[in-house]
């Protein structure tokens, strides 16, 4: 990079509104914002309607909400309630929102000329195929205009086109996981000309994927020295990955998909079986892994050595061990569910659109405790 365009970007530094802040992925998005050199400002916006009659007399602390952020953030302190109007300015527009919310928002912005970069982080614009909304998610797109204007945000794989994108759909973080996991065995198999049978994902998750739900499922005293299976194939993500297998390799392989819930705060560990026609080549499928690892920073092989969870919390990575034997290749992928799997990548994303290098700000120590 030029030191003429580094010192430009210094000067012109990003205002950046993040709606939704107080959720698992809004108040980790505000973190990993908050120590970027090249964000100014961050806006902290609710949709909440309990901060409509607050702002009349004062707008609340972030710290109120997230008393971890006290003598933290320097760039932000005060949620305000969201109004279309406020985002004007906004070089960027982070939707840290339930489902059913973002579209309409952005359907309602593009309406009245403001055009800003929008990522969202909820699964409101994951899909190409508009019909997917109402049948895994029950709503009508509001905006399905705006659906082949948007990309999907799984940054490894879609770098060049997010670059142009206006809009990025945030991948859910076990496809993340899922996709990203066994992106380099599918190059391979089809370099090949071999083919995939079959794909099972055994997937584990912290309980931060669930957001910050009053569940009963959620509780400690449930989920102590417990595990729940808590969905089959029929989990909502399992759409979004065939929809991305089909889009990025034209492939259709019958994908078994189970998600569990394990006595952690976040991460996931994902055991994804892959079955062949024939016998690969280990050696080549090895090449395949460290070849993708080496051009892309946040993907992390580790060869026969089979990651965990500790090895990524708290971190931008994913960390992935594959193990073969015959025709039957087992990945073992893992990532901090609220980092790799949501706002991480997401400011990988921010960094990719406004040039930046792709690491900054997220060269984030782990969490050894």
């Amino acid at each position: 990079m030029k030191k003429e365009d580094e010192n430009k970007r210094k000067k012109n530094k990003l205002k950046i509104s993040v709606v939704g802040p107080r959720g698992y992925t809004g108040s980790e998005t505000i973190k990993i914002l908050s120590l970027h050199p090249y964000v100014d400002e961050i806006q902290l916006l609710s949709l909440s309607e309990d901060d409509k009659q607050k702002e009349e007399q004062t707008q609340p602390e972030i710290t109120k909400s997230i008393p971890s952020f006290r003598k933290y953030l320097q760039k932000v302190s005060k949620i305000e309630k969201f109004s279309e109007e406020k985002l004007e300015g906004s070089s960027a527009i982070f939707f840290c929102t339930e489902q059913n919310k973002a579209h309409k928002i952005v359907s309602r912005i593009i309406e009245s000329g403001i055009s800003s970069f929008v990522i969202d982080l909820s699964p409101d614009f994951r899909f190409k195929d508009v019909g997917q909304y109402k049948k895994v998610y029950g709503f009508d797109h509001a905006i399905p205009s705006a659906i082949q204007k948007t990309v999907y945000g799984l940054t490894e794989l879609y770098r060049e086109k997010i670059k142009e994108s206006e809009i990025v759909a945030n991948p859910g973080c076990y496809p993340t996981a899922t996709l990203l996991g066994i992106a380099p065995l599918i190059k391979y198999a089809k370099k090949q000309g071999l083919n995939i049978e079959w794909i099972i994902v055994d997937a584990k998750s912290g309980v931060t994927g669930a957001g910050r739900k009053a569940l009963p499922h959620l509780t400690l005293a449930y989920l102590s020295e417990n595990i729940k299976v808590y969905a089959w194939s029929e989990h909502r993500h399992v759409p979004e990955m065939q929809e991305k297998l089909k889009e990025l390799f034209d492939i259709s392989p019958p994908l078994n998909f189970t998600a569990q819930l394990i006595p952690a705060k976040r991460g996931i560990l994902e055991t994804i079986w892959i079955k062949l026609d024939e016998k690969p080549e280990t050696d080549k499928i090895f090449e395949e892994y460290q070849n993708f690892s080496q051009k892309n920073f946040f993907f992390d092989f580790w060869g026969e050595e089979l990651p965990d969870i500790y090895s990524v919390t708290g971190t931008n990575f994913i960390r992935v061990g594959i193990k073969c034997k015959d025709n039957i290749i087992m990945v073992v992928s893992v990532l901090d569910n609220l980092i790799k799997g949501a706002s991480g990548q997401a400011v990988q994303n921010l960094n990719i659109k406004f040039g930046y290098d792709e690491k900054v700000g997220l060269e984030l120590p782990p969490i050894f405790t």
